[in-house]
Order: structure tokens, then sequence, then C-alpha cells
């Protein structure tokens, strides 16, 4: 498949947009994966409103390229933030370039926090390997996970790492039965006000569209004036959105996306 493009530069940018991948952008359930006139929308809204607009998610770089390719993006996005803590832009010939400074000092404190975090972290796997039918997940750049049997089971888990002595800049991101410790300093939504500094743009340009837990981060005012949610969010994502005053959209996925989208950008 040959190199996806970047649409031209507006002359002015005046927002930036950022997008959970699935289940918010991508509906696995749906053919096709993305509704096409998305990108349509994305195409106008950037034109007349001068609007970079990129993703935020979970899934390492190379997983976002696959799902990129699966879902026939006919476009690259202005940015995106993968792991849910780095940032890459895309560069010539479908390279994506690194922020340096900021995926350099996110490696450097996530080292530095887990040798601090050790004995707690420890004390959390045993419990997850002993006394839950969950797994440790423990790979090269994410030094410390846990994948629930269900939902339910990750809820169990969580009322016990809530009452384990952490150290204060030790947090987590949760999607489902997914979990992945972290470094707070370093989340969707401190990657997205970064990132929109590139633009010169500030939280009260920024609007932000996600589902599950580990995008509530994002959706915090201190990050964007601006939210939303598709209709498939969970329960907590919704009443969130609601208390905010963002838009709860009536459709799934990509076509709640739109609906927010339409919410915020009159035609």
């Amino acid at each position: 498949m040959p190199p996806l493009t970047v649409l031209p530069q507006p002359e002015n940018w005046n927002a930036v947009l950022g997008f959970d991948f699935d289940d918010t952008l991508v509906g696995h359930d749906q053919v096709p994966l993305i509704a096409s006139d998305f990108f349509d929308c994305i195409k106008w809204i950037r034109a007349n409103y001068g609007a970079a607009w990129g993703i935020c998610t979970g899934r390492s770089l190379y997983q976002l390229i696959e799902g990129f390719n699966e879902a026939k993006f006919p476009f690259l996005p202005d940015y995106v933030v993968v792991r849910e803590r780095e940032i890459f832009t895309p560069g010539d010939f479908g390279r994506w370039t690194p922020d340096e400074a900021w995926n350099t000092s996110c490696e450097k404190e996530h080292h530095k926090l887990f040798r601090k975090a050790k004995r707690p972290l420890k004390k959390i796997q045993k419990f997850v390997e002993t006394e839950t039918q969950g797994r440790w997940v423990s790979v090269e750049g994410d030094a410390a996970g846990i994948v629930a049997s269900t939902v339910e089971e990750m809820d169990g888990i969580l009322t016990f790492v809530k009452e384990v002595k952490t150290p204060p800049n030790l947090t987590y991101e949760r999607n489902g039965i997914y979990l992945r410790f972290s470094h707070h300093e370093f989340s969707k939504g401190t990657c997205l006000v970064e990132v929109a500094k590139r633009w010169g743009q500030t939280p009260e340009t920024i609007l932000a569209i996600g589902d599950n837990f580990n995008d509530l981060s994002m959706l915090q005012p201190e990050v964007c004036a601006s939210c939303g949610c598709p209709a498939n969010a969970v329960q907590a994502v919704r009443d969130w959105v609601r208390e905010r005053g963002g838009k709860v959209a009536s459709k799934n996925t990509s076509h709640g996306v739109m609906e927010v989208l339409g919410h915020y950008f009159e035609k």
C-alpha cells in the first residue's frame, strides 16, 4: 500500500481535534470500519475552521499504522498520540517523526517511576496472579499492566489497587479489561495539550472525543473547552461529558463522532 498523504495545511490554525481510535472512530463490528463521509467531514472542518486533527490511542505506533490500513484511511492525521503518552507527527514518505523532547522525557520519567514503584507493583502483581483470573503483563516499554478476565473482575482489581500505597506520580489508564500503569504527567490529556502548542493553540480551542475510561484524561476542562462522545461510550464517560455540558451523540462510533462535530462546527 503506498504511503498516505497529509492534507495541505490551512493558512491559519484555529483549533485542534483529538479523537480516540478504537470504538470511538473505528467500529470493529461495522462495515466500513469508519463511515466514509467522516473523512469528508474532516476535510471540510480543516479547510473552513483551520483545525488540526489527530488520534490519541493506547495502541503502539505500529498497531495504529495497521489500523489506518485496515480502516482504509485516505489521508493521515496531523499528529498521533500512541501508548497514551508518546507524540508523533507525519513526515516524508509515510515516516512518523517523534517529538524527541517529549518522548525522551516520557521514557526517562517512566523508568524512574517504575524503579520507585517496584515494591507496591509487586504487591499488586501477586494479588492479580493469586487471587484473580487476570494476567499481569510486563513488556518492553510497558513495565506493568493487567488484563482481567472480565470487566467486573477489573473493577475488583482496581478496588485492591486503590488500597495499595503507591508513589504520587503513579496512575493507570484503563480500557475495559485492560489496564496500563503510567506516570500521571504523561497521558492522552497532557499529550493533547502539548501537541496543540505546535499550532499555537490552547485548551480553549481543543475538542476531544472518546469513549472509555482511558479517554477521561483528555476530556478534562484543563485540556479541552469542548468535548463529546459517541452513544456507545461507557456510562462514566457519558455522564462526565453531560456534566461538562459536552455533546453525547445518539449514534455509535464514527457516526456519533460526526454528530459531535456537527454540534460544534456549523456549515
